[in-house]
């Protein structure tokens, strides 16, 4: 497996241009799916095999979308398709908002007021007494870590905004209380570049639960002043001077909308499928049953 990955690095990037990339599906198309049909055609004729085929074919697409769209047992729900030809990777994907206490938004949440009610990932999962061995390998306790992580991110990024040039924002009054917490540099420091910075509070997890029908993250963040070395510009000291509690909803958006409509479709033409298949399979049936219909030789023959 390792040669083969070599020597697809060895090839170099195909452009979505090339006539390769352009008939690469087609062409697996007609040979995965082509040789198929051509054994049913062979045994059944074009029109029945096609029909089989159809049926075999749409009744997988069916199974296979309703396990994309609830899931399989301990895995996540929408696990298929995540948005439709020509639209953005996360049209339908659920998106995060941080708020802190005190906003509009927080006096929607009932946990807010109640931080008890937050539990860790362990905690959530119910697997609080395993080893972190086993909590990583497990699959919802690893999907809620990198949902966790969506969050924190945003949480920051309001915690800490900062413009399109990198510059922090934080306004005249928390500047100068920041500057006043942080002190001035000692002999043979100065400001970092990137004086503040915000990160997790150390020592402490981030929590979610749900409320109000939304799940909720809640995190500790703390605004740290960096003093670097005059000479090596090699961070010294990182002054804690801001801790604040922050949450994040998150709005579920509708990833299982692309899987249910893959589903229904499928549904829809298996069942037609179906349909045309026993339809054709009956009018077999009455034809042989005509032909093979025995002479009633009580009718006298026509001299």
């Amino acid at each position: 497996m390792d040669l083969v990955y070599l020597l697809a690095a060895e090839a170099g990037h195909v452009s979505p241009d090339h006539i390769a990339a352009k008939i690469a599906v087609p062409l697996g198309v007609v040979i995965f799916m082509g040789s198929v049909y051509l054994l049913l055609w062979s045994n059944y004729g074009a029109k029945k095999g096609a029909l089989i085929y159809s049926v075999a074919l749409f009744g997988f697409c069916f199974v296979l979308g309703i396990f994309w769209w609830f899931g399989a047992p301990g895995t996540p729900v929408a696990t298929g398709l995540q948005n439709f030809p020509g639209q953005e990777p996360d049209a339908y994907l659920g998106k995060w908002y941080a708020f802190e206490p005190g906003s509009p938004r927080a006096e929607f949440f009932d946990a807010v007021n109640n931080e008890s009610e937050f539990e860790t990932v362990a905690e959530y999962v119910g697997m609080e007494d395993v080893s972190d061995e086993a909590l990583e390998s497990d699959p919802m306790a690893s999907f809620l870590r990198g949902d966790l992580d969506q969050a924190t991110s945003r949480m920051l990024a309001q915690f800490l905004p900062v413009d399109e040039f990198g510059t922090t924002l934080l306004g005249a009054e928390r500047r100068a209380a920041a500057l006043e917490e942080a002190g001035e540099p000692e002999p043979g420091e100065r400001r970092a570049d990137d004086f503040f910075t915000a990160d997790l509070t150390p020592d402490t997890e981030r929590q979610l639960t749900q409320s109000n029908g939304h799940t909720v993250a809640m995190s500790s963040l703390t605004l740290f002043a960096n003093f670097v070395n005059e000479e090596t510009g090699v961070v010294t000291r990182t002054v804690p001077v801001e801790t604040q509690t922050w949450f994040a909803f998150k709005d579920p958006g509708a990833l299982w909308f692309p899987s249910a409509v893959w589903t229904a479709i499928s549904l829809v033409l298996f069942l037609l499928s179906l349909y045309a298949l026993d339809a054709m399979e009956q009018r077999e049936k009455r034809i042989v049953g005509a032909v093979q219909e025995p002479e009633d030789l009580a009718v006298p023959v026509a001299q």
